[in-house]
């Protein structure tokens, strides 16, 4: 007779749904599991033996096969081990095989029979309701990581005599009413008014927030650069329910203690960082800190530390959005649409066009050598942040840098800004444009000229045009337009301030 139940594996940054049958037959006893296990699958027959017997029951003296379906993925962890003791007592009788409502099982198991939590409660439960598979049965233990999820219903239960007494209509178990993610959201720290002055810092950061544009922050020690990029999150608009649960089930996955929040998340990783830190890789593959800043921020504090190989491993995502990762004839997508923001001194001394800058010519363009062209054509704005107390000398770039913000940025807080954000988006999206195809309709007479002009006198590539035009839309959606004027231009050309190698 063959038993079956239903469970789910983490496979990197998403869950596989498996389908667990279990064959028991008469022979001497035997237990084995096939369907590519690894080492804490295989030794779950251990703690399946144990837990069934210390539940009071009986496990058939038979040989017992397992298969765990797909075959053909490695499956790990040990959140299996319930869903294989379920799949065992309905082969042997013990339980009725599953009648009109599927259940999926995601628990270990103890010796004594306790169920355990596992890891990544919330994207298992996501797959499983894209299965049609509406009901999980996870341990008592798990419940504090769980969020309701629309169409899925958490039954929670602390032993397996309790599981088999609910299968078998003996015992009655309403679902676990999990909060909302919207009532456990927690705010984020920080705020644009505990930085004194930078209103065009400010300024320029709203214009990113609204169009989702990469930016880099140049400035010297003490500058404020790092106190707006760990604060940047505060002024985006807050996630969508859907966007929420994604990313709090990201963070399950990469193993993070975190608390679900509608607040955009923000990464801020060492410069130490490796290539499969940054985009994920390994064996098993695990999420890197682009795939963790998904929906949010991924801040690089001094980006000229990093090394080149490391950064040049963001073009792709930074266009994309995603991550393409091959790993043992696998392909897996990692998602990653996030803003990217970058604070880098403009030499080691990081005085150089603010101060006195001590550093030689070749050490300062050594320096700058981790920035490739194709990294920094990117980059959608590129603003120079000015020293609080001296005004720079010079900034190495092909055209100045400064703003005239029309609103003082300097004494609103994040909540204000956040405001304006969200209805400058609201803009956009009543405008939705597709840049190459209707550039020209969306500039009035003088600025198409004006871009026509500037492009040719600065050899700009057509990236970079589109950048400009982008950066010009999100200026105008401030001002609640969708027609750019050459104010509008002028001032993304400001911004997009994309600089030469530094020279002395």
């Amino acid at each position: 007779m063959i038993g079956t139940a239903w469970s789910a594996v983490m496979d990197g940054a998403a869950a596989t749904v498996v389908q667990v049958e279990a064959d028991v037959q008469r022979g001497l006893s035997y237990f084995t599991i096939v369907g590519l296990p690894d080492s804490t699958v295989t030794e779950s027959k251990a703690r399946i033996r144990s837990a069934i017997l210390n539940a009071g029951l009986e496990v058939p003296n038979r040989r017992i096969t397992v298969n765990l379906s797909p075959a053909s993925i490695r499956k790990r962890g040990a959140g299996l081990d319930l869903a294989i003791a379920i799949a065992i007592l309905r082969a042997s009788g013990a339980l009725p095989e599953h009648s009109g409502n599927r259940y999926a099982f995601c628990a270990e198991l103890s010796l004594s029979g306790q169920l355990s939590g596992v890891q990544g409660t919330v994207p298992l439960a996501v797959a499983l309701e894209k299965q049609g598979i509406h009901q999980v049965l996870i341990a008592v233990r798990d419940s504090h990581q769980c969020v309701a999820i629309p169409n899925q219903q958490w039954l929670t239960f602390d032993h397996l005599s309790t599981v088999v007494q609910y299968l078998r209509g003996q015992a009655l178990t309403q679902p676990w009413a999990a909060p909302s993610i919207r009532r456990l959201a927690v705010e984020s720290s920080g705020d644009f008014a505990e930085v004194m002055g930078l209103s065009d810092v400010k300024r320029a950061l709203t214009i990113a927030a609204v169009g989702r544009h990469h930016s880099l922050l140049v400035g010297p020690p003490g500058c404020g650069k790092t106190m707006m990029a760990e604060r940047f999150a505060s002024i985006l608009p807050p996630l969508s329910e859907t966007d929420a649960i994604e990313v709090y089930g990201l963070q399950q996955a990469a193993g993070l203690q975190e608390a679900p929040s509608l607040t955009p998340p923000t990464r801020m990783p060492h410069h130490s960082l490796t290539v499969a830190g940054l985009i994920g890789g390994g064996n098993p593959l695990s999420v890197g800190e682009a795939t963790l800043a998904h929906h949010g921020v991924l801040v690089l504090d001094e980006l000229l530390e990093f090394s080149r190989k490391t950064l040049d491993a963001l073009r792709e995502p930074l266009v994309q959005h995603r991550i393409h990762l091959t790993r043992s004839g696998k392909n897996v997508v990692l998602p990653a649409n996030f803003i990217l923001l970058g604070t880098l001194n403009p030499c080691p001394c990081g005085q150089f066009g603010y101060g006195t800058c001590t550093c030689l010519p070749s050490i300062v363009h050594r320096y700058w050598s981790s920035l490739s062209g194709p990294f920094l054509d990117r980059m959608d704005i590129v603003l120079y942040v000015a020293n609080p107390v001296t005004t720079p000398i010079h900034s190495g770039t092909k055209h100045s840098s400064s703003i005239s913000p029309s609103r003082d940025y300097a004494a609103e807080n994040s909540s204000t800004i956040r405001q304006r954000v969200l209805s400058a988006r609201g803009v956009l999206a009543d405008n939705p444009v597709k840049l190459v195809a209707h550039q020209n309709t969306l500039l009035s007479g003088q600025a198409g000229a004006l871009l026509q002009r500037s492009a040719r006198a600065l050899s700009l590539s057509m990236r970079a045009q589109q950048s400009i035009v982008r950066l010009a839309r999100s200026i105008a959606a401030l001002d609640g337009r969708d027609t750019l004027l050459s104010a509008d231009l002028e001032e993304s050309f400001a911004l997009r301030n994309v600089p030469e190698a530094p020279t002395t």
